[in-house]
């Protein structure tokens, strides 16, 4: 990621990931990342995984059901989420999403 300096990352100056997310900035342990404009069709055929990382998040616009460990939940624009780390969980856009989330330790 290109920086100006430590503190700053300007949005020209951000990357996007293998699956469409913008990564923002990255800390010593963490790392911000945006996901903007997800459309459902892209999340259509999601398989449950696992990250060795944590995530929380925050909906900022859309709605999208979110299952971790077997539970499904349904989160719409001002919602925030967990995913522990090694958690089992799958996502589908129910409506055109943009969220960010913070995940620990960073990519």
């Amino acid at each position: 990621m290109t920086q100006q300096s430590s503190y700053k990352v300007s949005q020209g100056s951000t990357t996007h990931g293998k699956d469409g997310e913008h990564h923002l900035i990255k800390g010593e342990s963490s790392s911000m990342r945006l996901w903007h404009n997800e459309q459902p069709q892209d999340t259509a055929d999601k398989t449950p995984h696992a990250n060795a990382y944590e995530t929380l998040g925050y909906v900022i616009q859309g709605k999208v059901e979110l299952t971790v460990d077997g539970q499904t939940l349904t989160l719409e624009a001002g919602d925030s989420y967990r995913v522990p780390k090694g958690a089992e969980h799958t996502y589908r856009v129910l409506e055109v999403l943009n969220a960010v989330e913070v995940i620990t330790p960073g990519e």
